[in-house]
């Protein structure tokens, strides 16, 4: 990908061919300004249920938006395109990411969200150099909280609320279930896990329904052959790294409980953590406005503390 071709990526997106793969992009605001690139999470979700939230930063940033490969508009595998499946692995997305970032004119700042922020802790570790700040949003470095979230009242009452589905499935996952079948049930399913604002219900449904999910993922997830999204120990891939972290997560957090977010933040020092207070998993969400107030004066904050 070259300049030529990133200028032609405006606010309605378009498809750019880098590292082997083809993915959909759009940047929305000033170019002059620090760019933001947004990693979404699932991973079997598109970048726009996030969008509305993001898309107001631009006062402070020049933001990117784009589909991981195998999700949205992007790169896709067989039958819809003919993407390996060992190009979903977290390794090879990181790279992906990294070369969209030189495609920018690195470094630029990250914001990677729930399975996004473990790619983003990823990049942090294979391409260091391409990240000036990193925010995790609604994510973990970290695998032993199962404990913690069975144990919250909040967990118990709303996974009650929810519908199960299960990934074996057969109308939702056969190789003829319409793409994305199993992740769009699931994630209707799982919404009373998802958001604290049960009042708001009906308009997270239709962000969902306006979400493009896809099944690329499925068949990697179900033989186990899908790698860890995060590197083998992210905390002392960000403490070696040693540049601003932001951590945000809401404090009624039913898929990574707030506890990982307190631990992360006491394991590395300098970093700022950002509890939204009635918020869950979609913190963006439930409060959009302390979610967007905390990212922008970290943004903020930072870049006044590096021209000192």
């Amino acid at each position: 990908m070259n300049g030529a071709e990133l200028k032609d990526v405006g606010t309605a997106g378009a498809v750019v061919r880098l590292n082997g793969v083809d993915l959909f992009v759009r940047r929305l605001g000033d170019p002059v300004r620090p760019p933001l690139v947004v990693i979404h999470g699932g991973p079997t979700w598109d970048h726009s249920y996030l969008a509305p939230a993001v898309e107001q930063l631009t006062d402070v940033a020049h933001v990117v938006l784009f589909d991981l490969p195998g999700c949205g508009r992007s790169h896709r595998t067989p039958p819809l395109g003919d993407l390996p499946d060992s190009q979903l692995q977290a390794d090879v997305l990181a790279d992906d990411v990294a070369a969209l970032i030189r495609g920018l004119g690195a470094p630029a700042d990250v914001l990677g969200f729930s399975y996004g922020g473990r790619i983003a802790m990823r990049l942090v570790h294979q391409h260091p150099r391409v990240v000036n700040r990193l925010i995790l949003a609604s994510t973990t470095a970290y695998t032993d909280y199962d404990d913690e979230l069975h144990a919250s009242a909040d967990y118990q009452e709303r996974r009650a609320a929810s519908v199960e589905v299960g990934f074996d499935d057969p109308v939702l996952s056969a190789p003829d279930a319409p793409d994305g079948a199993l992740s769009r049930a699931m994630a209707f399913g799982e919404a009373p896990l998802q958001i604290w604002r049960l009042d708001r219900l009906d308009a997270w449904h239709r962000v969902l329904e306006q979400t493009r999910f896809t099944s690329d993922y499925n068949q990697l997830y179900n033989s186990g052959e899908m790698r860890s999204g995060a590197p083998d120990d992210p905390v002392a891939v960000l403490r070696d790294w040693g540049r601003p972290v932001l951590i945000v997560q809401g404090a009624r957090e039913m898929s990574f409980p707030i506890g990982v977010a307190r631990r992360l933040h006491a394991e590395l020092p300098g970093s700022v953590l950002a509890e939204i207070p009635e918020a869950a998993h979609m913190a963006h969400f439930d409060d959009p406005e302390r979610w967007l107030t905390a990212i922008r004066e970290f943004l903020i904050g930072r870049r006044q503390d590096d021209r000192r």
